[in-house]
């Protein structure tokens, strides 16, 4: 996105205003120590909506009454203000873009009292006006469910800093690199929020992937539920054949239907049997054809039955053997050392070398004999498998016997009721009465889910998967995204200063992790905080920095991170800002008065060092403004000044410089400060 900040600045309590303006490209704040450079990072991260108020305590917060920032949109200007440690921002969006050139109206009757609203708010406010618009990034709404229904947090402009600021306590540090990573939460969020930060995901890419995961979901229960419906099932058909045999044996006739029809359609088959009469036949022989039946059926099972204890008898027979076995192997001790010794004939006293090679098969064989019977453990825990297996069996042949010997009692039993008077005719009602509450009873627990289920619930996924591929295709993008940002480190890497061991400088940056590393060839990893000097990460996290920024501004539109880059003090890797407390900055005072140096570091080429790293801040704004048609903003903070430049003067990129003891942020002058 377009945008960059034109003021940074603040109303001090009576009611002047302290400004620093700013244009896009390189703008460069120098001048001696405390002067308040370091305050503007701050105070644009405090009106960014930092819930911490770390503005600099001393001249500035004894004066402040409130504190501002302008930042140029497109058509608009976004003012934004804060009072000092207060929770109550102001924002408002101003068309007037006359404003960019002049100060009169920053006094207090601007900033209107209605404008004001609570921290929370106001963040959710700015997210809009950065393209923002993503309110519920939840992919999984079942795992929302578990967190009670709380979503996940939502993309922040807190977390677009991140990307922007580069304090003086991180410009070169070797343990950090990201703004705000030190917290675990904050760290995830940024990284979890980067595709929509990228204008990878939208809104509509979240709510199709809540959709994908509860399909999978479905499809998943689906797949668990239908064998225990299938098993089921089987269930009730066998007792829907037995209760229709039942009845064709008490009436003497067939009952033509059938039973899997039944089974899909059992309000349907009921419907069908109460429309029928109930008939009987006094002399049909269906009765003598089961009772064979179930008899031959009894003594198939009876045979199973047999087998089945045949095979559990030898089961644990080997067993048993194999445990035996296995307790004399430990309790036998094998000889530790053993002498062999060539045969010698008693009466010329020559030895024979015969026995050595027999006896050397022998001790081979009886190696493997060992080692073969070495592995009964392994065999004692294969018999117990094999016999679960076996029980299984077992209890299943008991269970067909015993249901075929009850059928068969059954048939007996039916001989026995028309024997006690009972006529044919009621045991033939009670025969269908028994059908039917089998059939109803199914149909009550009869399950609508069916392999027809199944398949459509995948046929939707499958469709959800491929609109998210052909939409969204979000790991091809940010894999592309992981690519382009290494090929422009391996560029701007080639323009900064590295130690020689790690020349060419291959830096990888992984938006998984966000970790950041040298690749030093055969898969080694050299991370920032094993690569040595400072300048090293000095060079490393602006390589970083300004291949990102670049990468932004390739985006575009689609990108709602600005490519604004705050970096304080970066020239302290080579002269600490610490020491400047002159009228001027002189690089070689710096060094002598410097008493950490290295006394055969050359001072000279420090100054080149420095020199290049803004010749390179300049050329990177005119060159990404060049093939993106998009100029970035660098705002530097330092002491360093009159750089000699390859390109261009420095004095042109200096946007306030605070060198004599009435200048810095405040100039009130002194009789007037608080």
């Amino acid at each position: 996105m377009k945008a960059h900040i034109v003021w940074i600045g603040m109303i001090d309590t009576i009611d002047t205003p302290q400004t620093v303006p700013f244009e896009t490209g390189v703008n460069v704040v120098t001048g001696r120590s405390s002067t308040g450079k370091s305050a503007l990072i701050e105070v644009f991260d405090y009106c960014f909506g930092s819930s911490d108020y770390t503005v600099p305590v001393g001249v500035i917060t004894k004066n402040a009454k409130l504190f501002f920032v302008v930042i140029r949109l497109k058509s608009s200007l976004l003012v934004l203000a804060r009072g000092p440690d207060s929770d109550n921002c102001f924002l408002y969006e101003d068309f007037d873009l006359t404003l960019s050139d002049r100060t009169d109206w920053m006094t207090m009757g601007y900033f209107q009292r209605s404008l004001f609203r609570p921290l929370e708010e106001y963040k959710k406010a700015l997210r809009p006006f950065f393209g923002i618009r993503v309110t519920d990034v939840d992919e999984d709404v079942a795992a929302r469910d578990l967190r009670g229904g709380r979503k996940l947090p939502t993309p922040s402009v807190r977390s677009l800093t991140s990307f922007m600021l580069q304090h003086q306590n991180l410009i070169a540090n070797k343990h950090a690199i990201f703004y705000r990573f030190d917290e675990k939460q904050k760290r995830e969020q940024a990284i979890d929020h980067l595709k929509v930060f990228l204008g990878f995901a939208n809104q509509e890419y979240f709510m199709l992937k809540q959709k994908e995961n509860d399909l999978e979901q479905q499809r998943r229960q689906l797949q668990r539920a239908l064998p225990r419906i299938a098993d089921r099932r089987k269930v009730f058909s066998e007792r829907v054949v037995l209760a229709k045999k039942w009845l064709e044996g008490m009436s003497g006739q067939t009952l033509e239907f059938d039973v899997e029809m039944a089974l899909d359609d059992p309000a349907a088959m009921l419907s069908d049997l109460r429309s029928r009469k109930i008939t009987f036949s006094a002399e049909s022989d269906i009765y003598v054809r089961q009772i064979h039946e179930a008899q031959l059926d009894k003594t198939h099972a009876t045979a199973q039955l047999r087998q089945a204890q045949v095979l559990l008898s030898e089961v644990n027979s080997s067993k048993n053997y194999a445990k035996q076995y296995e307790e004399f192997q430990r309790s036998t001790q094998a000889p530790a050392l053993v002498h062999l010794q060539n045969g010698e004939c008693p009466l010329c006293h020559v030895g024979s070398l015969s026995a050595e090679p027999e006896a050397n098969a022998l001790g081979a064989a009886i190696d493997w004999l060992n080692g073969e019977l070495s592995k009964t453990g392994m065999r004692s825990l294969a018999f117990e498998e094999e016999e679960q297996r076996a029980a299984k069996e077992l209890d299943k042949a008991r269970h067909r016997v015993a249901e075929v010997a009850a059928r068969l009692d059954g048939l007996y039993k039916q001989v026995n009721d028309l024997q006690k008077v009972r006529s044919q005719y009621e045991r033939t009602v009670e025969a269908r009465v028994r059908l039917e509450g089998i059939l109803e009873d199914w149909l009550r627990n009869k399950s609508e889910v069916s392999d027809l289920d199944l398949e459509e619930i995948s046929k939707q996924l499958r469709s959800v998967r491929a609109e998210l591929g052909s939409r969204f295709n979000m790991q091809e993008k940010l894999d592309g995204a992981e690519a382009r940002i290494t090929e422009l480190m391996a560029i701007y890497g080639a323009r900064f200063d590295f130690e020689k061991s790690y020349h060419p400088i291959q830096l990888r940056l992984s938006l998984d992790t966000f970790d950041l590393w040298h690749d030093a060839g055969d898969d080694r990893k050299v991370f920032l905080r094993a690569m040595g000097s400072g300048a090293n990460w000095l060079a490393s996290h602006l390589v970083l920095f300004l291949s990102l920024q670049r990468y932004f501004c390739e985006l575009g539109d689609d990108c709602s991170i600005p490519p604004i880059l705050f970096l304080d003090q970066p020239s302290q890797v080579y002269f600490p800002a610490v020491l400047d407390g002159g009228d001027d900055f002189d690089a070689h005072e710096l060094a002598e008065r410097d008493a950490t140096r290295d006394k055969k570091r050359n001072v000279d080429e420090d100054l080149l060092a420095v020199t290049n790293l803004f010749d390179q801040l300049v050329w990177h704004c005119d060159e990404t403004e060049r093939e993106t048609s998009i100029r970035p903003q660098i705002i530097i903070t330092d002491h360093a000044d009159h750089i000699k430049l390859k390109k261009g003067s420095f004095d042109t990129l200096v946007r306030a410089r605070w060198r004599h003891p009435d200048q810095g942020f405040v100039y009130l002058p002194a009789a007037k400060i608080e």
